[in-house]
């Protein structure tokens, strides 16, 4: 990508929305170009997932079922159209680990070859730029920026969003997007037809390694490899209330083989707890069990815990797990 077009700010925000909890199931995609610090255009598309299948767990997310995209074209002919607009800017998505697992997946499924694209996150910017937050989701963000009009799972808004706070980071620096990366510790990721590099924190990575993640219990991994530089690599994760779409047994074999850690407490060195649904009966009219109580007092006192809920954690998870459900 030119190096002119980072310092004028100019790039590409994306969204995909998918039909089941594979990656390759990509239903709708946002699109939205921004140069020299202004969105410039904007596009949506729905796209046919393979055979035309969802999981009712993903519509009840974004609201897309298979009467919406039983006559949509294909993943091929709208990523070919969304290349075209984007050209060669830079790629922004808010949680990129997921959305460039579409495009991989999705791009593989249909024996389409990307064009070379360079992109990065602006959820992990986010991350570091201020460790101290509750969460990381888009609305969080949104709300702490005071970016209004966010549609959550909307596609086009959801990547309007994103457009919005990487130019609010960049703004409140002053600074360009190459140089909020770098002040960040980040490198851009890269995805070509032969080569994917993650946008990553050198640092960080280099911190982990397989062989000094822990097991709980006797679950162990069921997948031949574990993705390093997956967002839930290292990470201690904590479950509260019920999942819809899985058991806590399976929740903890999707973190173990995205290289996470399942506890079944709260604690400071906790970094995520996934807030499922929840039982009233149980924890009062205030909505808040023994665990989210736990998280919040805790992240007060500053320990960087994130709370998420299910949607959020199957987008961090690895999509081979995930697959295997």
């Amino acid at each position: 990508m030119p190096t002119s077009q980072r310092q004028l700010r100019s790039f590409a925000a994306i969204d995909f929305e998918t039909a089941t909890a594979k990656r390759a199931s990509a239903c709708a995609l946002g699109l939205v170009i921004v140069d020299s610090g202004h969105i410039v255009n904007e596009r949506s598309w729905l796209i046919r997932p393979p055979d035309n299948e969802y999981d009712s767990f993903n519509t009840s997310v974004h609201g897309i079922s298979a009467a919406n995209t039983k006559n949509a074209t294909s993943f091929g002919q709208v990523w070919g159209e969304a290349a075209a607009i984007a050209q060669d800017r830079l790629l922004v998505a808010h949680n990129a680990a997921f959305d460039i697992s579409v495009l991989r997946h999705s791009a593989a499924y249909h024996n389409y070859t990307t064009p070379e694209v360079s992109y990065l996150c602006t959820y992990r910017l986010a991350k570091s730029r201020w460790p101290n937050l509750y969460s990381y989701k888009l609305p969080n963000i949104c709300k702490k920026l005071e970016i209004e009009g966010l549609k959550h799972h909307d596609p086009l808004s959801d990547a309007k969003a994103a457009a919005k706070v990487l130019l609010a980071m960049c703004e409140q620096d002053e600074c360009e997007i190459e140089d909020l990366c770098k002040g960040l510790g980040y490198k851009t990721g890269l995805l070509s037809a032969d080569r994917y590099a993650p946008f990553s924190n050198a640092a960080r990575q280099a911190s982990h390694s397989l062989q000094s993640s822990p097991r709980i219990s006797e679950i162990e991994p069921t997948v031949d490899e574990i993705d390093p530089d997956g967002p839930l690599f290292g990470k201690r994760v904590a479950f509260t209330g019920t999942l819809k779409s899985m058991t806590r047994q399976a929740a903890c074999q999707v973190t173990i083989n995205s290289g996470g850690k399942p506890s079944t407490s709260v604690s400071k060195r906790t970094d995520y707890l996934v807030v499922g649904m929840t039982d009233f009966a149980k924890v009062g009219t205030d909505g808040m069990s023994s665990k989210m109580q736990n998280a919040v007092q805790l992240t007060n006192s500053g320990a960087m815990i994130e709370i998420i809920d299910e949607n959020d954690f199957l987008r961090l998870a690895a999509s081979e797990t995930l697959a295997s459900l």
